[in-house]
């Protein structure tokens, strides 16, 4: 394993925190055993060439594996069920009775490997089919790694992961299965859309959505990495829109201007 030197190892804290509001202050070993092959990978026995390499780098791509490796895409079908029964009982409801277009949009921050967004696009078809509803919804679907995306766009999963899901979900929306792995229905898809995106960005003033999910995100941030990125989403939503945060990253009163409607659920007030 390769170790980190002191100066070294306040670069990486240094870069990540800065650039992607995540907290390695205490994870020196992790950095080490996990980025350790990626290092060896490139034929370097140093972190600080690696850290040159990085600073050279235009593409994003090594930042990104970075990312990857250092935050567990720790992600999986249904997480939080309560959310997903709360948007087909009342959140899409209440919205669909002010948007008069019917089209929803839709930003999942953070996707990581996908299993959330294919779960929100099966809870929208079951929507219209038990209320026989003519509901669209265009899915925005980020996150900063490029190899979690790629993962995402194939939709193949490992079949224990159907564990979680309803047993008719499993049959209307997971494809054949060789045993080991399944794939998502390619209908799921088609209303999702996969981008690359930091989520230290400001948000784009182009773009309003009337739901965000952005689950167990913020838990990988420090205080003021999870302001910014509270104040992002909150300017990112629609008048009247909803934000899911994880059940463990309750905001309070002093940290956003939404109001608090359900367990991890905050609404952006209409007027």
């Amino acid at each position: 394993m390769i170790r980190l030197k002191e100066e070294e190892f306040t670069d990486i804290v240094k870069y990540m925190r800065q650039e992607y509001g995540i907290n390695l202050e205490k994870k020196r070993v992790l950095i080490e055993c996990r980025m350790t092959r990626v290092l060896e990978r490139y034929g370097l026995d140093s972190f600080s060439g690696y850290l040159d390499m990085l600073h050279r780098d235009r593409s994003g791509e090594m930042a990104g594996e970075m990312v990857n490796r250092l935050t567990t895409n720790y992600t999986y079908f249904y997480r939080e069920p309560d959310h997903f029964d709360r948007l087909q009982d009342a959140i899409l409801p209440d919205l669909l009775e002010h948007v008069p277009s019917g089209v929803l949009d839709i930003w999942c921050a953070g996707c990581s490997t996908g299993e959330e967004c294919y779960t929100l696009s099966m809870v929208l078809k079951e929507y219209r089919r038990s209320r026989n509803d003519a509901c669209r919804a265009r899915i925005l679907a980020t996150d900063i790694s490029g190899e979690a995306l790629e993962k995402a766009k194939k939709g193949v999963y490992p079949v224990k992961e159907l564990e979680g899901l309803p047993p008719e979900w499993r049959r209307r929306y997971c494809g054949k299965t060789d045993g080991r792995t399944f794939g998502v229905e390619e209908d799921l898809k088609t209303c999702v859309r996969f981008q690359r995106r930091n989520l230290m960005e400001p948000a784009r003033a182009s773009e309003k959505f009337h739901i965000i999910l952005c689950r167990n995100v913020m838990i990988y941030f420090d205080k003021s990495s999870r302001e910014r990125l509270i104040t992002t989403l909150e300017d990112a939503l629609d008048k009247g829109g909803y934000l899911l945060i994880g059940h463990a990253e309750l905001l309070t009163a002093k940290e956003t201007r939404l109001e608090p409607v359900y367990p991890a659920v905050y609404r952006k007030k209409r007027e």
